[in-house]
């Protein structure tokens, strides 16, 4: 169980919580009642030490992006002072340190709207939702579009929370380094709904997104279209969900990003991740990389990883794939992990790769 410390309003960005001293970072809770307190980090317990009526930790890490775990007196806390997102199949407080990513930063500029959609699906039978990120200044008529999808674990929510999507975009048109366009993100997650049971199929969204959502997003809005203005991308379990999408769909997207990417599907049949009781995907997606015309259906293939990443091996495997079919590619490994600290910088630079 999680408790929620407050019923206070979760902004995007962290309280005077977290602060500096002497080069080193801290966090610092008002818990005066409890008798102990720590933060859990992965697979590792950090004590607090109370000093007065506070507990201050020094913390154990320097890059931007940390999920965190708090607990008071044994148990899980979700602190509404620290931002909040969804990974892992569970809400998380993470930390956000400096790192000299201005594109992250939110600015006293122009900044877009975020819209919350909801549907009843009649391939899933169920509720769904996702999130259209409109750029400022600018009608949504004649826009590109890019749907973007996240991880396992993860939700519609988390491009634009711990992701900062929109952020991105926003300092990157203020800027003038990108020509402004839309993003879709949808849940990646489906829940396949039978009577009152669900199970998760992430098969699922490639329907959906060609027979429901683009259909229904693009004639309310006006953007999108055609090939040329729309495109596709996705981290981890997203970027498996993309390659199957535009490999099965040439003919409706120029532009690809495979961020800590897999051209193969390895969940679909895996008795390990896969919940639906089926037999593993022969990956019949990659057939249509043997079409000499395969490099012509895309302006942008991106694919990247950190080069940390606990994948790294399978993402270096697939370079067969990649040479085997004369497939062109933009290729780039970045410093780090499995993380968003890798994935805000695969899109920062996706985004300034696309619909120009």
């Amino acid at each position: 169980m999680v408790l929620l410390l407050a019923a206070r309003r979760v902004f995007m960005e962290q309280s005077s919580m977290v602060f500096q001293k002497d080069g080193k970072n801290y966090l610092q809770l008002d818990c005066e009642n409890a008798k102990e307190l720590s933060m859990k980090l992965g697979e590792k317990t950090y004590p607090f030490t109370k000093d007065g009526k506070k507990w201050i930790l020094e913390l154990p890490f320097s890059t931007a992006v940390n999920y965190v775990q708090i607990c008071v007196d044994g148990q899980e806390v979700l602190l509404p002072e620290l931002p909040i997102g969804h990974g892992y199949c569970h809400l998380y407080n993470y930390i956000e340190l400096p790192d000299g990513n201005e594109l992250t930063e939110i600015r006293d500029i122009p900044h877009g709207t975020l819209v919350h959609e909801f549907y009843m699906s009649d391939i899933s039978n169920n509720w769904e939702r996702f999130i259209v990120y409109l750029p400022p200044c600018v009608p949504s008529a004649g826009l590109p579009v890019l749907y973007l999808q996240h991880g396992f674990g993860e939700s519609e929510i988390s491009w634009t929370t711990t992701g900062k999507a929109n952020i991105i975009l926003d300092n990157l048109i203020e800027m003038g380094k990108i020509k402004p366009f839309a993003l879709v993100m949808c849940d990646g997650m489906v829940k396949e709904k039978f009577g009152l049971e669900e199970r998760l199929n992430h098969v699922l969204l490639e329907r959906m997104l060609v027979e429901e959502i683009i259909p229904m997003v693009e004639k309310k809005y006006q953007f999108g279209g055609c090939k040329e203005k729309r495109g596709m991308a996705g981290l981890s379990m997203g970027s498996v969900q993309t390659t199957r999408t535009v490999c099965d769909h040439p003919d409706l997207f120029s532009e690809v990003g495979i961020f800590s990417g897999f051209l193969r599907d390895f969940i679909e049949g895996n008795p390990d991740m896969d919940v639906v009781d089926r037999k593993p995907y022969e990956q019949t997606h990659l057939k249509a990389m043997d079409n000499p015309a395969f490099n012509s259906y895309f302006h942008t293939f991106l694919r990247c990883i950190g080069d940390k990443d606990s994948f790294l091996p399978r993402f270096l495997a697939e370079d067969e794939i990649i040479r085997e079919k004369g497939v062109h590619e933009i290729r780039r490994i970045y410093p780090g992990e499995h993380d968003w600290n890798v994935w805000r910088h695969c899109f920062a630079d996706f985004a300034q790769m696309i619909f120009q």
